[in-house]
């Protein structure tokens, strides 16, 4: 039996903060107690005790929206085979752990690549967050996506969706996802195709996501009811409202935006010189996004104020980034308005709730596992503090570590 004591414990339900506080883990890697340092000591003397000065305690972060093997933009991308696309993707995972992500969802791979990486971990191959994966994108023929080689299902009509839905349960995904917007107002996926897929994942008793950033598409993954919406970018506050009311959770993955926007306005700039079908092309894809991080930053306030459930993606694709920068889209949501607890509670407690897994893990509480972040500093007064982390456990067992530690 373990006791981590730190200046602060964040339980990460919104509310719960101990101030030198502890958390007592079993052998099992399940949470047996969280409370004052001094009265623990007293309850389990037995408990090995590790110290963190200067440091919080709150529970791993949970990134709903990753493309943890995402090798299409590769600039060598010709010399991605199977083998190599694993590697790089274990890399990734590694990666997300020293990030202090414990759990993702991957939304759109190589078709089968997320299963081996799961039966890799359970054998303990690789060390990785805990996955769950939506194995391949489902779009319309030349829909969002379609260049993406193995990691997309074209599919037409709903029984064709229905079809294609069945495939990704066989292939052994947790969820669906369908794509039904682009960078135009045009919707992908008719209303009958979005209705039937809805009902199609919910009838084989999996949840289902949606990729919908633009109007009238938001508006209709909202009246089919699919369990999360990924982006809704230019979202009304009246279609929050009908979230709220519907229970479907937003999960808006504005640091991909923003970090897109910043990357084209850099480049416009460097295009500036080339020859003009490179700067045209650029100008349009700099548009869309330029446009899109100024809807999040007039928006966001107002819409997180209707009460629809936020959760932390990053949905992060470019070369040189990060795989999974929660702690960056947390920062985000604090800098648009949200109070940093707040913002905690979107990257752990909200997203294991997507799940359906808030009793197992997402808060710190009895019984559930021991996945623990420790970060150096106070992230309730400085959000950033959140990207300096010290150590990483998942059910107990640390998978990351940096700096020292006092017994």
């Amino acid at each position: 039996m373990k006791q981590f004591v730190a200046d602060r414990v964040i339980i990460g339900d919104g509310e719960q903060i101990i101030d030198q506080g502890a958390v007592v883990v079993d052998e099992q890697g399940k949470i047996v107690s969280i409370g004052l340092q001094g009265e623990l000591l007293h309850i389990f003397p037995q408990a090995e005790v590790i110290r963190y000065d200067d440091c919080t305690i709150l529970p791993g972060l949970i990134d709903l929206h990753v493309h943890i093997g995402y090798w299409w933009s590769k600039p060598d991308m010709a010399q991605y085979n199977d083998g190599m696309i694993a590697l790089m993707a274990a890399k990734n995972l590694q990666e997300a752990l020293s990030l202090g992500v414990t759990t993702i969802r991957d939304v759109a791979g190589p078709d089968g690549l997320c299963r081996t990486l799961k039966t890799a971990w359970k054998k303990k191959y690789i060390t990785s967050p805990r996955i769950f994966d939506v194995n391949q994108g489902i779009i319309m023929t030349g829909g969002h996506g379609w260049q993406l080689k193995g990691g997309m299902r074209e599919a037409n009509g709903p029984w064709e969706v229905r079809t294609a839905i069945r495939e990704q349960v066989k292939a052994g995904a947790d969820w669906i996802k369908l794509m039904t917007s682009d960078r135009t107002p045009t919707p992908e996926f008719t209303q009958e195709e979005l209705d039937a897929a809805v009902d199609e994942s919910h009838r084989l008793g999996k949840p289902c996501c949606v990729h919908a950033s633009l109007q009238p598409a938001i508006q209709m993954a909202i009246d089919a009811g699919f369990d999360t919406i990924e982006h809704a970018t230019f979202m009304t506050v009246e279609q929050a409202k009908q979230m709220a009311k519907k229970d479907i959770v937003w999960v808006p993955t504005m640091i991909t935006f923003f970090q897109i926007a910043n990357y084209c306005r850099k480049a416009l700039e460097q295009a500036q010189k080339t020859e003009s079908f490179v700067h045209e092309h650029l100008k349009q894809q700099a548009v869309f996004f330029i446009e899109s991080q100024k809807a999040y930053s007039e928006n966001f306030a107002r819409l997180m104020e209707t009460g629809v459930k936020i959760a932390t993606g990053t949905d992060i694709v470019l070369e040189g980034f990060p795989i999974t920068p929660v702690a960056d889209e947390i920062g985000l949501m604090v800098e648009l308005g949200m109070k940093p607890i707040k913002a905690i509670q979107a990257g752990t407690q909200n997203a294991a709730e997507v799940f359906g897994q808030g009793q197992r893990f997402g808060t710190l509480q009895p019984g559930c596992h021991a996945d623990l972040i420790v970060v150096k500093g106070n992230p309730l007064d400085d959000i950033t503090a959140l990207k300096s982390v010290m150590e990483v456990f998942q059910e107990g067992v640390s998978v990351f570590s940096k700096g020292r530690r006092d017994n």
